[in-house]
């Protein structure tokens, strides 16, 4: 008895062997909106990122969203810091895929080109549920890994412009479940 109220107690203090816990906020129906600043959240890292490499070559530090996780043989992260081209980064992760997988890399923009008719308006790439803020010219992907695109053009009025938003469907197992479902009527059978 005594030894569960004591984990009680640490799992509901604030402060956990010196170390400061900030609660995490439980939404109910009554819950009031919060708002959360996801540019603000990854500027306090930036500046501080390691360099990616896929069997040698490098790539973005999204570039691994759309790697197969079972074709990756190993994984290796060096802790020294680097300058490429310019640009100084704080590690590498090199990403060794297996022997028998070679990953057809190609850029949002080439991507799009091959498999979209979008015209020439400003594009929005999504790869599942992450937005990718990064230059569509330079941003590789796995283009073995990619079960689907999904186009939706944003109509605004307001400016007289449209947006093409481009999701990236890949292929993890949930995606391809949820791909093979038929709804009717909006319920599942």
């Amino acid at each position: 008895m005594i030894l569960v109220f004591g984990i009680s107690m640490n799992l509901f203090s604030q402060e956990i062997n010196g170390i400061k816990v900030k609660e995490t906020p439980k939404y109910s129906e009554d819950s009031d909106i919060k708002v959360i600043d996801k540019n603000s959240l990854s500027n306090q890292h930036s500046g501080k990122n390691p360099a990616y490499f896929v069997n040698g070559m490098q790539v973005g530090d999204k570039t691994a969203l759309t790697l197969n996780p079972n074709k990756i043989e190993s994984i290796n992260i060096e802790k020294e810091n680097l300058e490429l081209n310019g640009k100084e980064y704080f590690g590498k992760i090199n990403i060794t895929t297996k022997e028998n997988y070679k990953p057809n890399f190609i850029t949002l923009e080439k991507l799009a080109e091959k498999y979209l008719s979008t015209e020439t308006n400003p594009r929005i790439f999504q790869i599942d549920d992450t937005i990718i803020d990064q230059n569509e010219n330079e941003y590789l992907v796995d283009e073995n890994y990619i079960l689907k695109i999904e186009l939706t053009k944003i109509k605004n009025p307001k400016l007289n412009s449209d947006v093409n938003f481009i999701k990236l469907v890949t292929k993890t197992p949930e995606n391809i479940k949820k791909a093979n479902q038929i709804m009717i009527r909006g319920n599942e059978i």
